[in-house]
């Protein structure tokens, strides 16, 4: 898992990269020598896993026709013909090449190069092999000691310098500049040979050595021969290369350079193997042990770029009989993240497995053809039959809910037996780009689950192509490595200041994380101390992200708690890492303050022969540590007893009595906060009493025409009053709460009202329903000496305005 490579050893792989392959230690468990009988299928038999690959961007290669074996692993037709080296692909240093002993002859301006090359031949044996004339005039050769000493004696020769073999430098495929590989940290990608510390598993073809992959070992499923690992088609290859290719200076560079890489064969020559091979290779994979440590697994992930038709009983296996799914639900349970190709049938991901199982991440393939951004690569790339224009979803993919993220899949150059390079498409070419991140993650994150493997990748990844071009709603995230650093360091802190509260009540009791600028995981909390009787009713379970640092705790503290300061302990956790802090609390004693209630008219309510409804209200009481919980209110009348309790929640500021005319009334009010502390009882300013003032009365001033008439249903059965524009009646009164009372039905009309000289608006009269001894209109005053005047607006026969009587409270 985490081991270093000698150096010599590396030295030894890269010198010899065609020596025989070296045979990895056995599983405690190893298959027999007799090949593994096929289990009883389970599902259709003619659905076969196939490798997830096109060929080279040859739009004339012929298709070969898919084996026809029973329940197994079979190729897409397009894999099976031979993959050619792409035209001007790196090579090894050296190449092959001695430039010992040859020089470059720098001859003079002016000089006859033909003439200098004759003469150099004639008198020293030099044997020029290439001569220029263009650039500068000179030429080529190899010479020993006495030929170079008698060409530098020559007085038209400038200089002779050494020859020196020149190779082409490093690649980086487009997938890994897409995803940002050349800014991750962690791969430090700069043609420095600086190895990611991390062991993945390619289950496939084998992998063949190569002098740009690190190939720690393998296990072969596909014969009797467990060592018999290596690559005999490509594809393992190639993928192995996405994943891991050296950071070395020359071929192509992987998503996590120098990873070890562990062959897993369970497919053929033809990319064809049996479903028994699979299990037999995932079973390898779970034998394999790390060395430090035995308690864990060796690999910390695999890649799986291969497919069959079958669907996903969310189950691990267990209902429909799916001894892949079983397997490699138990590879993840041993915290081994497994990487899926979502496969290139262009349909819904949901049909094929391993890519629609719950367990493994699922990656669908994007065309890309510049390793940038922003769609302006064009449509260079011919694979599949076709030319995808860049940035879009793979016209080959296969699409849906189960796929997780999207790695670039078109033309993706890597490395191939020969040892050689070459360009395939398909989303065996993604997967692999997602398998090499995961890598990256758990080389610094060795805690981490394949849970959380897979929650940050699809975290740090990007909707930066174009998403109207997929195939389904559902768009994933584009893998972007470029801000996944080392795992980060994180802290929790207190609110700013301990609160101060009381007890019977919940309280919310904030907290926060202090993350490191590469720390976006998950954190868990608990509570690991609470006082006793204290109850934690809700919180902040987690918080995962960049920005999501602020979370709380919900508790309710017992009516009883003592005063004094207390302390709850919490408790964050992430990968196997904790951090405590304390929230502290102060318990307080205090009661709440009430407000002195005032009563008022209510409009709309009936005048009755003796008594009035009138509101008794008053302001929210507050409190220094808590809420209000509820209020109650009492009346007496005169100096008499107080009466009963009227209970009110603590958002109800009113309670409505009814108060018989001119008898004198008392009320008071206390609150109680949510701890159970009452205020004292706090009692209105002054007595009130409800005065009416009748229609006849000589204290209500009248100017213009107003008519008496009798009215069976009138307060004092009489109205006064006008169908006469600008008929005026005016009341000045000494109290702080005035009422209108008057009859309303479909021919009454309309007045002005104004009080102390100040125009309020107009009284309706009018109403399809006919009412009498009505509050058309009340209000609440300071308390003092007021006038209120009405002022008929008239209408003839419908606009007779009729007064019953005013109300005074005073």
């Amino acid at each position: 898992m985490h081991r270093r490579i000698v150096p010599l050893c590396l030295a030894v792989l890269i010198a010899l990269p065609l020596v025989a392959p070296v045979a990895a230690a056995q599983p405690s468990a190893a298959p027999s020598d007799a090949p593994i009988p096929t289990p009883a299928p389970t599902v259709e038999p003619t659905a076969t896993p196939a490798v997830e690959a096109s060929p080279t961007p040859d739009p004339t290669a012929a298709a070969s026709p898919a084996p026809t074996t029973d329940p197994g692993i079979a190729p897409i037709p397009e894999l099976v013909p031979p993959v050619a080296p792409v035209a001007g692909a790196p090579s090894p240093p050296a190449g092959g090449l001695d430039a010992t002993g040859r020089y470059i002859v720098m001859l003079r301006n002016g000089t006859n190069t033909a003439a200098a090359v004759a003469k150099a031949g004639k008198q020293d044996g030099v044997k020029a092999d290439r001569s220029f004339t263009r650039a500068f005039r000179g030429y080529s050769a190899k010479l020993d000691r006495e030929q170079r000493a008698a060409v530098l004696a020559d007085p038209n020769v400038l200089a002779v310098v050494p020859d020196e073999v020149v190779t082409v430098a490093q690649t980086t495929p487009t997938g890994v500049s897409r995803i940002g590989g050349l800014l991750n940290p962690i791969a430090r990608i700069d043609g420095v040979d600086q190895r990611v510390d991390a062991d993945v598993a390619i289950v496939d073809t084998g992998i063949a050595l190569h002098p740009d992959l690190n190939v720690a070992g393998g296990h072969n499923c596909s014969s009797a021969d467990p060592n018999a690992w290596s690559d005999d088609n490509h594809h393992g290859t190639h993928v192995a290369g996405t994943v891991g290719a050296l950071d070395n200076g020359f071929g192509v560079v992987g998503v996590a350079p120098g990873v070890r890489l562990w062959a897993v064969k369970i497919l053929n020559a033809n990319g064809s193997g049996l479903l028994s091979w699979y299990v037999c290779g995932l079973d390898w994979i779970l034998n394999q042990h790390d060395a430090a440590d035995p308690t864990r697994p060796l690999i910390e992930a695999v890649n799986m770029s291969v497919t069959k038709a079958g669907t996903d009983d969310h189950n691990c296996g267990l209902t429909n009989h799916d001894p892949l799914h079983l397997e490699i639900c138990r590879v993840v349970a041993a915290g081994i993240t497994v990487v899926a190709a979502a496969a290139n049938d262009h349909h819904n991901a949901a049909r094929n497995i391993p890519a629609s199982y719950d367990e493994v991440i699922t990656v669908s393939a994007l065309a890309d053809t510049d390793g940038r951004s922003g769609g302006l690569g064009g449509n260079a790339c011919f694979s599949w039959g076709g030319y995808d224009k860049d940035d879009t979803f793979a016209d080959f993919s296969n699409y849906g809910t189960d796929v997780d993220i999207m790695a670039p899949g078109k033309c993706i150059i890597s490395t191939v037996p020969g040892p050689s390079y070459a360009t395939i498409s398909g989303t065996s070419m993604a997967a692999p780009a997602v398998t090499g991140a995961a890598a990256l993650y758990k080389s610094t994150r060795p805690n981490a689950t394949p849970a959380q493997v897979r929650e940050g990748l699809r975290y740090l990844g990007n909707y930066n192509w174009k998403v109207a071009t997929d195939p389904d709603p559902y768009h994933e995230p584009l893998l972007d490595v470029s801000r996944l650093g080392a795992l980060g360091t994180f802290t929790l802190t207190p609110g700013a200041a301990p609160l101060n509260v009381e007890g019977g009540g919940a309280v919310t009791i904030p907290f926060s994380i202090v993350r490191s600028a590469t720390f976006f995981e998950r954190v868990l909390f608990s509570v690991t101390s609470m006082p006793a009787g204290w109850t934690v009713v809700r919180g902040t379970n987690n918080l995962f992200g960049w920005s999501s640092n602020a979370g709380a705790l919900s508790v309710v503290i017992p009516r009883n708690a003592p005063p004094g300061a207390y302390q709850i302990g919490l408790q964050g956790t992430n990968q196997g890492r904790t951090q405590t802090t304390n929230l502290a609390v102060n318990v307080v004693q205090d009661s709440p303050t009430a407000q002195a209630p005032v009563t008022s008219p209510i409009a709309g309510v009936t005048m009755g022969a003796s008594a009035l409804a009138v509101r008794v209200s008053w302001p929210a009481a507050t409190d220094p540590t808590s809420g209000i919980g509820a209020y109650q209110v009492q009346a007496r009348i005169g100096a008499g007893a107080w009466g009963a309790t009227v209970a009110r929640t603590g958002a109800q500021l009113s309670a409505v009595y009814s108060l018989a005319y001119a008898a004198s009334y008392g009320f008071r009010v206390r609150a109680m906060d949510t701890a159970g502390n009452w205020s004292p009882w706090v009692e209105s300013a002054s007595p009130t009493r409800v005065q009416p003032v009748d229609d006849r009365s000589t204290s209500i001033g009248r100017s213009g025409v107003w008519l008496r008439a009798p009215n069976g249903t009138a307060w004092r059965l009489t109205e006064t009053g006008s169908r006469t524009p600008g008929s005026a009646v005016s009341l000045s009164f000494s109290g702080w709460g005035i009422a209108v009372v008057g009859p309303t039905n479909k021919y009454r009309g309309w007045a002005r009202l104004s009080i102390d000289g100040t125009y309020l608006g107009t009284i309706n009269m009018r109403s399809a329903r006919a009412t009498s001894r009505r509050l058309v209109f009340a209000r609440y005053l300071t308390p003092g000496l007021h006038t209120i005047t009405l002022q008929s607006m008239g209408a003839g026969r419908s606009g007779f305005f009729g007064l019953d009587a005013f109300v005074v409270l005073q």
